[in-house]
């Protein structure tokens, strides 16, 4: 399947997602998931780079979109933390609607994160080392979003607060639960989901 094909893919499933969003918040009216679809925006962002870095320019605008996707890759799976809201948002009896919402919300994440490791893989020629030492990185990505509530723009409004907080959790990851436990559980959940995905296809030359 091409990469097309398969950014098709994801925008169905994305407008379906966005779909249940709006019935949701046409049935009930309040404590909506609303906020979900920006969470969804950015979790395409990943694609657009890779589609992006496909396209004809120099060398360096290469990395910049490379540069840009790696910032971005950790709002893809991020989709997946939302269900922590069920806990909090109501009414109970759409539990299981939120609950497959948010489900929805989560396989573009997924998808997209998968997809996209793979194009970048492929395109510099990288070897499998590269999918779980991404994973680690977007494992601890997702913690600094979920937790210490950093945004991917941070990095550019607020540069000395990331490298303040990294250097604190180098120095104290005692004071930073669950840094090391979503770190390495996302990397490994994420790159298990890769090598499952991807293990068939030993042929790196076949179009994508």
């Amino acid at each position: 399947m091409s990469l097309l094909q398969i950014t098709k893919s994801i925008l169905v499933i994305s407008i379906i997602a966005g779909a249940m969003g709006l019935v949701r918040f046409g049935i009930v009216g309040y404590e909506s998931y609303l906020w979900l679809n920006w969470n969804l925006f950015l979790a395409l962002l990943p694609l657009l780079f890779v589609w992006l870095l496909r396209g004809k320019h120099g060398k360096i605008l290469g990395y910049i979109y490379f540069i840009g996707w790696l910032f971005f890759l950790p709002n893809a799976p991020y989709l997946i933390t939302d269900f922590i809201h069920l806990a909090d948002v109501g009414p109970k009896t759409m539990l299981w609607y939120d609950g497959l919402m948010i489900f929805v919300y989560s396989l573009v994440g997924i998808a997209v994160w998968l997809v996209t490791t793979r194009s970048i893989k492929k395109h510099f020629n990288i070897k499998n080392w590269f999918v779980p030492v991404i994973g680690l990185l977007t494992g601890f990505g997702i913690y600094l979003g979920r937790y210490i509530r950093f945004n991917t723009w941070d990095i550019i409004s607020k540069p000395s607060d990331i490298l303040e907080t990294l250097f604190d959790i180098v120095i104290h990851p005692g004071n930073h639960e669950p840094v090391l436990m979503m770190t390495i559980t996302f990397a490994a959940v994420l790159s298990g989901l890769y090598f499952a995905v991807y293990r068939y296809q030993t042929n790196e030359t076949t179009k994508d």
